[in-house]
C-alpha cells in the first residue's frame, strides 16, 4: 500500500508539472502574441519546395478567418487562377474591413488584387447590396463584395437593422430569423453574378 501511495503522490506531481507547464507556454504566447507555432516538417527537405518553407525549424501557422475574418489567403495564390470572388460580409463594424485588409495582405506579398478604393460614406452606411471591384489581366480577380445591411435591402434602416442583428446576440427568435434571410437574399444579384461570370469566360 505505502508503494501504492508513494506511485499516487509521483502522478500528482507529474500532472502538476505538466500544468505548469502548459500554463508557462501559454503566457509566453500571450507576451509575444506568438500563436500557432508548429515543428516543420519540411524542414531542410529542399526538394520542389519554395525556400520558405523549409528553410525554417519551426513556423507559425495564422487562421485566415481570425486574422482576416474571411479566407481569401486560401483563393488568392496564382496556381488556383480564381476569375471571380464573391465577398460576403456579416461582420460588426466597417462591411469593407475584410477587402481593405485583404488588400493590404496582398500588396505585402505580391500577390494580384483589385484596387479597394472605398468612400468614407459608404463605409458608414453602404448605399448598394453589391460592390464590384474589377481585376486585370495580370492575374488580379474580380471582387463582387455583398455588405449584409445596406440601403437597399434595408430601405434606410441600416443602423436599425445592426443594432438589433448585433454580432454580439446570440440568439433569435422564428420571425428574426426569416427577417435576416430575407434580407440576406435581396442582396444577391443572380443576373450581375452570371453576367461577371460571362464576362470572364
Amino acid at each position: 500500500m505505502a508503494s501504492s501511495g508513494r506511485l499516487e503522490k509521483a502522478d500528482y506531481f507529474a500532472t502538476a508539472c505538466d500544468k505548469v507547464k502548459v500554463i508557462y507556454n501559454i503566457l509566453q504566447s500571450f507576451k509575444n502574441w506568438k500563436w500557432g507555432t508548429t515543428n516543420n516538417f519540411l524542414y531542410e527537405w529542399k526538394t520542389n519546395v519554395p525556400d520558405d518553407l523549409y528553410s525554417q525549424e519551426y513556423i507559425c501557422l495564422v487562421d485566415a478567418g481570425l486574422e482576416i475574418n474571411s479566407a481569401y489567403p486560401l483563393m488568392l495564390p496564382p496556381n488556383r487562377q480564381v476569375d471571380l470572388i464573391l465577398s460576403f460580409d456579416f461582420s460588426e463594424g466597417d462591411p469593407f474591413l475584410t477587402l481593405n485588409t485583404t488588400a493590404e495582405y496582398c500588396n505585402k506579398n505580391g500577390i494580384p488584387f483589385p484596387k479597394i478604393n472605398i468612400d468614407d460614406k459608404e463605409k458608414e452606411i453602404p448605399s448598394k447590396s453589391v460592390y464590384v471591384f474589377e481585376g486585370d489581366d495580370k492575374g488580379a480577380p474580380d471582387v463582387m463584395h455583398f455588405p449584409l445591411f445596406n440601403n437597399q435591402n434595408c430601405e434606410g434602416k441600416v443602423d436599425e437593422m445592426r443594432k438589433k442583428f448585433s454580432t454580439l446576440k446570440l440568439s433569435y427568435g422564428e420571425s428574426e430569423l426569416k427577417e435576416l434571410l430575407q434580407v440576406s437574399k435581396l442582396e444577391l444579384s443572380k443576373k450581375l453574378i452570371l453576367e461577371k461570370l460571362q464576362q470572364r469566360n
